[in-house]
């Protein structure tokens, strides 16, 4: 046979009269078999003797004749692609909705401010995450959870998704993590992810108290991987393994989620946090030095504060001498990365300048914080002016750095700039200052159970309540219509100083309207009150404290 006539056979070979299709599913390509291309699944899947978990169809795939579905094609609907190696069958069955979720979840997690994330943290969300979702059943429940959540809550005015549909799916992901508990199937790790996103979904949801039992199992799986660790052997701590890192500085926004708690996992060797300074300079050197001081000083800060009105109970001399190292851990923490910047400030990557600027920020407000904690006066803020002012250029620098342009509003489960902005605003009662970070915090979005544009309103209606008070009692006015620039900040007395807000309630009207109820204090006093020694909580001491609930309204960003 000769080489035309061989040419002949060949191409006889080709079927003409059948359509060719780029766009089967992906388990029918796997299998090298003609998809019958049936949205949302395929019925050669489906059905077949054996029946086969359909993995999905390609982006860019025509829709089936449901068209509402078209733009769900990828299991990820369009937001992201799974990493390359992770299994299709292992996704289960289809529900597009959920598709949605955890697409949105994975997303918003791996986007945030550039400075606020180190590197690890923003590999595990933008890499580790999808994977676990996308293999896992009840990370990937956590993962819808979430996604519906933020959904709801955030991009309220673009969704239409229910508060009903949020409470199904946190209650089919608890049931999910029930199973898991108990046996295991896939280690403690994803038990710990998806209780970390659970926590996640109720914050957005303003349900601290239930984001922090969230976070108690969190923890509780933590345990269980050291116990797997010491089994095996294993001498790395937690503070040393990036994995577990990244959740254990959630461990310090347990204060926030609820008043008076202190973080729950103890610390390993970490008497001196500032003698790992040492070592090379490094950004994870300084954060992991810092996320160890930090500790210290939110697990020395719920005992401090029983103390603070007690001017002559024997028990402040050790917490006056514990106070001091926990300033002089921070200012030397502060000393040393200013050195070293300074040194390798060439070299450090923007990421990095911007992580730095972030970790200065919560430095100083800690610093401020403990340096005040035993002191009862209101007025005893003034003396950080400079401080304060510091932690405003610090974010505002950061925030400008990050005015990219994204379609997501920014949420996070780690502690970002909000908490700093938030100590300033309350505290520094300059006008101009007070205000300047009062508007970078509606610049901000979510960080934890922290919201840029709930703490603005409630440092808003304190400055009313201070400001107000104090031109009521010198006889000026009023009438006070918005914020006034002409008070100086140690011009507001004592007796005019709030010194105690807090959030009780996030209400929501039927039409789509947010209000916060907040409690704000006020000493009476304050001599009269150390005189008195008395020792009570201001809630059961009416003699000496002031006590009302005000409504705020909030305006969503």
């Amino acid at each position: 046979m000769n080489s035309e006539a061989a040419s002949v056979v060949v191409g006889s070979r080709t079927r003409t009269n059948v359509r060719q299709s780029k766009y089967g599913c992906y388990t029918c390509k796997i299998r090298r078999v003609k998809c019958d291309e049936t949205k949302p699944s395929c019925l050669r899947c489906s059905k077949s003797k054996l029946p086969r978990q359909c993995g999905g169809y390609p982006v860019g795939a025509p829709s089936g004749p449901d068209g509402s579905n078209q733009n769900l094609a990828s299991p990820w609907g369009g937001f992201m692609e799974p990493g390359k190696g992770i299994s299709l069958v292992a996704a289960g069955g289809r529900d597009h909705d959920k598709d949605r979720f955890q697409a949105l979840a994975c997303t918003v997690l791996a986007n945030g401010f550039v400075g606020t994330k180190t590197a690890p943290e923003a590999a595990f969300w933008k890499y580790l995450l999808p994977q676990l979702t996308w293999s896992i059943a009840s990370v990937r429940e956590a993962a819808s959870a979430l996604g519906a959540s933020y959904e709801h809550q955030i991009l309220r005015r673009q969704c239409g998704v229910s508060k009903l549909t949020v409470l199904k799916q946190i209650s089919s992901t608890m049931k999910k993590l029930q199973e898991d508990i108990v046996r295991l199937p896939h280690g403690p790790l994803p038990v710990l992810v998806a209780c970390v996103l659970l926590a996640c979904a109720e914050t957005i949801q303003h349900r601290n108290t239930d984001a922090l039992l969230h976070l108690r199992g969190a923890f509780a799986a933590m345990s269980v991987m050291q116990g797997l660790r010491s089994g095996c052997d294993v001498n790395t701590g937690f503070q040393d393994d990036n994995t577990s890192y990244i959740f254990r500085k959630l461990d310090l926004q347990v204060t926030t989620y609820a008043q008076g708690m202190a973080p729950e996992l103890s610390l390993a060797n970490a008497a001196s946090p500032m003698c790992a300074a040492n070592d090379v300079f490094t950004m994870p050197t300084a954060d992991r030095i810092l996320f160890q001081t930090l500790h210290l000083c939110y697990d020395f800060a719920p005992q401090a504060t029983l103390y603070k009105y007690k001017q002559y109970d024997p028990n402040r001399e050790s917490l006056i001498a514990e106070q001091g190292r926990h300033i002089a851990n921070l200012t030397a923490w502060m000393s040393w990365y200013q050195e070293c910047y300074r040194s390798f400030g060439q070299t450090v990557s923007d990421s990095d300048r911007l992580r730095g600027l972030v970790l200065q920020a919560h430095c100083l407000s800690a610093l401020i914080y403990v340096s005040t904690i035993l002191d009862p006066y209101e007025v005893a803020y003034d003396k950080y002016a400079p401080r304060f002012q510091q932690i405003v250029q610090l974010v505002e620098e950061t925030l400008e750095a990050n005015k990219h342009d994204t379609n997501l509003p920014m949420f996070s489960p780690e502690m970002g700039v909000i908490p700093p902005l938030f100590l300033t605003a309350m505290n520094y009662r300059e006008p101009r200052w007070r205000s300047k970070a009062i508007s970078l915090l509606r610049r901000c979005g979510q960080e934890g159970p922290w919201c840029g544009y709930i703490e603005a309103a409630v440092a808003e209606a304190v400055v009313r309540a201070e400001e107000e008070a104090h031109l009521t009692s010198a006889r000026t006015s009023t009438d006070v219509p918005g914020l006034s620039h002409d008070i100086a900040a140690q011009a507001i007395p004592e007796k005019d100083r709030i010194a105690g807000c807090t959030i009780l309630d996030i209400i929501e009207g039927v039409n789509g309207s947010k209000k916060a109820v907040i409690e704000l204090t006020r000493c009476k006093d304050m001599e009269r009150l150390l005189e008195c020694n008395s020792g009570l909580s201001p809630r059961d001491d009416s003699a000496h404290w002031l006590m009302w609930r005000e409504e705020v309204d909030l305006v969503v960003n």
